[in-house]
């Protein structure tokens, strides 16, 4: 399988593998535990005469191994469903300060620009951005379920002393956890390693009380009954005890963590590498942590929480997180000599840290070249860039944002505006249906938004298509911040907009993308991906139909293009080709059920739907938005596209 996917499935492997670490130190707290409580109530505790002893200790074995148990998943379903909003809530709570378009600090907006080419480059949403002020130290983390609720954050440190090179390296790690499905397994992994702390604080709390109860109890002068006092002392012991096993709790989510994380992390440095094509930065940046006093450590409180996710080491520790700097900076120059770090070391000390200075603005990014609507030929199995991004498409990237109006930029800064400005992205080009929509939005939605529909509606007329897609996916971080009805709302609103029979094709791609995107953010669990390709042959059918039409203007061009990529997905029986007249339904109820395919079948048929392109070697602007569409829906991002055509891809 391309990378993408073995990436996915590897993820999803090591989630459930999670579950089991997690069951087994379950185990090991139960155990000791009840060992504890059964020593103390047999050397404490005298059985009454008669009484079954065995059968006693059962029924305290299961109510402690009940009580254990309960409290440890309270802990962490209460912890998943603090993190439930997304990446931003943890950024949050380690401090960060949310970045938004109207910054005027320079290395702000830098970060935000190397942030959006990294989005606009993988074709996700562009996430929320942070920065921990109080932190100087150089780090950074990616956090979230997937790629519409995500959030990048890095440290004050990071944006001072890392060159532009060297923070685009950082922002390429994370972003490869964002594309291979590494937050949702980081994520979850929080909630696990908390709900195995919950042993310890409860511990804590219980010796806490304890203590402050024997302080309350007064024995006379002159009295032997020290009853009370001793039962108390016995109890503080107790609670002693168990919080020493919470701390074995705390050792296993630690050997979780780095039997986690560590090979995660040594994929992201090489996807990094793959993404920029520039082992320079990502290197200068694994130098300056292991010479610059401090590195990467970081001080907030709950760093060991997310130790697992940080671009590099928040602090010393057993059972490491992550590799080496040596050992990674070893992979990017296989010619590095480690005692170079030593040299650095000491001539940073000696000096100083010379920062790089801000500039008030970046150099001006060309604007992108090329007649979009050019047909160009088609690369083989462009099916291979998913989840991909390369030094040509970065570039196209920064072009791509560079050409997106500042007024339009910036409306993403605030919740209200970016979704004004979505609805009139996906409003439809033919004036009298366009008219009808901004109706519906007024019924709705109301007056107010419907009326800021239709003032971005003129602004936008202006717009190239191509950039469309680009200022679509800077609204989407705002939109986080609405409160959940309102998303809902907007979801609902954009699927009750009235289409025509021949919808045009770009307002569908707009106004799909924002749907599953909007869906994704506020549903992270998705659908499970289970089908088979036989399972949907009629739903494949409907898919191949509407793309060979929309690619070929000849029926029997089209018939002749529809053939040759469904049969290699269904080579026995096939539906007959026929476009439906109400496409745009058509294929929305279609592809709800394509995305419960197996992460195999989506491969194949990405593969095939290249096919059914290539027919007649080239690939149209309708043929290469429904692709970048259906790659959406499917969850299988596609980089964006070079002029009409898909980025060529670079070498493995």
């Amino acid at each position: 399988m391309t990378d993408f996917f073995a990436r996915q499935a590897e993820a999803r492997r090591t989630s459930r593998r999670l579950v089991l670490l997690f069951a087994l130190a379950l185990v090991a707290v139960l155990v000791a535990v009840n060992a504890i409580v059964l020593v103390a109530s047999g050397l404490f505790l005298a059985p009454e005469p008669g009484s079954d002893v065995a059968a006693g200790q059962l029924r305290l074995v299961f109510w402690i191994s009940l009580l254990v148990t309960g409290l440890v998943l309270a802990g962490s379903l209460a912890r998943l469903r603090t993190l439930s909003s997304g990446g931003g809530a943890v950024a949050r709570a380690l401090g960060g300060e949310r970045v938004t378009a109207d910054t005027r600090d320079a290395l702000r907006r830098r970060l935000l620009n190397v942030v959006e080419e990294m989005a606009i480059a993988s074709g996700v949403p562009v996430p929320e951005v942070y920065v921990l002020e109080h932190e100087d130290a150089i780090n950074a983390f990616a956090a979230g379920h997937n790629p519409a609720n995500a959030a990048v954050a890095v440290t004050r440190g990071a944006l001072e002393q890392l060159d532009r090179d060297e923070l685009q390296g950082v922002i390429a790690h994370e972003f490869s956890h964002i594309l291979n499905g590494d937050m949702r397994l980081n994520m979850r992994l929080i909630g696990l390693l908390y709900g195995l702390l919950m042993v310890a604080i409860a511990a804590e709390l219980m010796f806490h009380g304890f203590a402050r109860s024997r302080r309350a109890v007064r024995v006379p002068a002159g009295r032997r009954d020290g009853g009370g006092a001793a039962a108390i002392a016995v109890l503080l012991v107790v609670a002693m005890a168990i919080w020493l096993v919470g701390r074995i709790g705390v050792f296993f989510g630690r050997l979780i963590q780095a039997a986690v994380s560590r090979e995660r992390e040594r994929l992201a440095d090489a996807s990094a590498l793959q993404f920029t094509r520039q082992p320079h930065g990502l290197k200068g940046a694994l130098v300056k942590i292991a010479t610059i006093p401090g590195g990467s450590r970081i001080g907030v409180p709950d760093r060991e929480q997310v130790a697992h996710m940080l671009f590099a080491a928040g602090r010393r520790r057993g059972f490491a997180t992550h590799p080496p700097l040596a050992e990674r900076i070893r992979a990017l120059d296989p010619g590095f000599d480690p005692a170079t770090l030593d040299r650095l070391r000491a001539e940073r000390i000696a000096e100083g840290l010379r920062r790089p200075a801000a500039t008030s603005a970046e150099a001006p990014v060309a604007s992108a070249a090329g007649s979009p609507a050019a047909p160009v030929p088609v690369p083989v199995q462009p099916g291979a860039l998913v989840g991909r991004i390369d030094p040509a498409t970065l570039l196209l990237a920064a072009q791509l944002r560079a050409g997106v109006p500042e007024a339009l930029h910036r409306a993403s800064a605030e919740a209200d505006s970016a979704a004004g400005l979505l609805l009139a992205l996906v409003l439809d080009p033919v004036p009298e249906l366009a008219q009808r929509q901004v109706e519906e939005i007024r019924c709705r939605l109301g007056d107010t938004r419907a009326d800021g529909v239709a003032g971005w509606a003129d602004a936008l007329r202006a717009l190239p298509r191509e950039e469309r897609l680009p200022t679509l996916q800077m609204q989407f971080a705002s939109l986080h911040h609405w409160p959940r009805r309102q998303r809902e709302q907007l979801v609902e609103c954009l699927a009750a907009l009235p289409r025509p029979g021949e919808a045009d094709v770009t307002a569908w791609v707009l106004g799909r993308l924002s749907q599953v995107w909007l869906i994704d953010e506020l549903d992270p669990d998705g659908a499970p991906w289970e089908l088979a390709l036989d399972q949907v042959d009629a739903e494949l059918g409907v898919l191949f139909a509407v793309l060979a039409h929309h690619g070929n203007p000849d029926p029997a061009a089209a018939r002749r293009s529809y053939e040759m990529g469904l049969s290699r997905l269904l080579p026995r029986e096939r539906p007959a080709y026929a476009p439906p007249a109400d496409w745009a339904p058509t294929l929305d109820v279609a592809l709800a059920r394509l995305d419960r395919l197996s992460a195999p079948a989506r491969e194949l048929l990405l593969d095939a739907l290249v096919q059914t392109i290539q027919h007649d070697g080239q690939l149209t602007l309708a043929e290469a938005e429904l692709l970048r569409a259906v790659c959406a829906v499917l969850h299988c991002p596609l980089p964006p596209l070079n002029g009409a055509g898909i980025a060529p891809a670079g070498p493995a």
